[in-house]
């Protein structure tokens, strides 16, 4: 039987030290690496997968899966020394989750070369580049995603891009130019960590758009804020990633639209996640939650065996808390994707 409190214990594997669940576990012998951000500016999020992980496997008190986590930090510097020590310790391990588009870029390579399964969880921008990985990509890509917002944004003729300098950004502004020809006028970068000195106020007054995409992440609320002290009115539209609960509580936040998986909130998942934090999850915990639901099946079935591993998610179809989840053959998830709007304090269905 799996037990587990997010905040307390170590598991000690040879000279690795962990940090994971507290464990008590009956057959469960297969290991499978998380990294995943516990310091840094998405901390936040990071957090919030790991309460996800949590629940799913109380929900399988007899899942195989021995979890062996790690920060993957808010930067590739952290996930590049914490993919090091993890490798280096347990190069057996079958699977690795990896938790956002650094880490799994990061992550990639040696992955690929090892024939290691690695499911990619909020990671919209990776750079596969090998057609015989081993990749589970949960987090549909820009690809799929940018559609739905480019649609929305059509109607506008002066669009400013504004985002974290990181992979996530900069992958997306170059999917949405090439859907909006000739519309996005402006497109820069702030500094994750020190928002308000490197976000150029100057620069997007003078451009006068008439919406602001904010490419932001846990950051987006403090965006928000900055923006409109500064007397800029534009309205704003953001990405599912820039999705938190404490957006409700901003009030220059109101009227936000932004992309968001069309979650099936009727299940469960949601009232356990609430009833032991108190607060509700966002697609960040969905997406937790069912990617380690799934990976507990593949593995029951599996074992630790990579191919077979793979092999399982191949168009493979799948109902839980992101509503229908459909993999192709390449190990890549779908599914529909809405909008929000934030209204009133609270997170509303976007309709126009």
């Amino acid at each position: 039987m799996v037990t587990a409190d997010i905040s307390e214990n170590l598991v000690q594997t040879g000279n690795l030290s962990i940090d994971t669940p507290s464990v008590q576990i009956q057959n469960s012998d297969v290991p499978i690496g998380i990294l995943v951000m516990k310091s840094g500016f998405v901390a936040d999020i990071g957090e919030e997968y790991l309460r996800a992980f949590e629940l799913a496997l109380n929900n399988s008190p007899d899942s195989p899966i021995r979890p062996m986590i790690m920060d993957g930090g808010s930067e590739p510097t952290k996930a590049i020394s914490s993919w090091k020590e993890m490798k280096e310790s347990k190069p057996e391990i079958p699977t690795v989750i990896t938790v956002a588009s650094w880490t799994s870029n990061v992550v990639y390579p040696e992955a690929s070369d090892m024939g290691i399964v690695q499911v990619a969880l909020g990671s919209a921008a990776i750079n596969q580049s090998s057609s015989s990985d081993r990749l589970i990509r949960f987090t549909p890509g820009v690809a799929q995603e940018s559609p739905v917002l480019a649609s929305y944004l059509n109607k506008f003729d002066r669009i400013a891009v504004i985002g974290g300098d990181n992979d996530y950004s900069n992958g997306y502004f170059s999917t949405l130019d090439a859907l909006l020809p000739g519309k996005i006028i402006l497109n820069i970068r702030y500094n994750q960590d020190s928002v308000e000195t490197t976000l150029n106020y100057s620069e997007i007054i003078e451009s006068n758009p008439d919406v602001i995409v904010l490419l932001s992440v846990s950051e987006g609320g403090e965006v928000i804020r900055l923006l409109r002290e500064h007397n800029i009115t534009t309205p704003f539209v953001g990405t599912r990633v820039i999705e938190r609960n404490s957006l409700t509580e901003i009030n220059s936040a109101d009227g936000l639209i932004f992309t968001s998986p069309a979650l099936n909130t009727s299940h469960p998942f949601f009232n356990q996640y609430f009833e032991k934090y108190g607060e509700n999850s966002t697609f960040y915990g969905a997406e937790g939650y069912d990617a380690m639901s799934m990976l507990s099946s593949a593995v029951s079935e599996c074992g630790d065996s990579s191919k077979c591993l793979y092999s399982w998610f191949e168009n493979r179809t799948y109902n839980g808390t992101l509503g229908r989840v459909v993999f192709d053959d390449m190990g890549v998830a779908s599914y529909p994707i809405a909008m929000k709007i934030v209204k009133d304090g609270k997170f509303e269905e976007y309709r126009e």
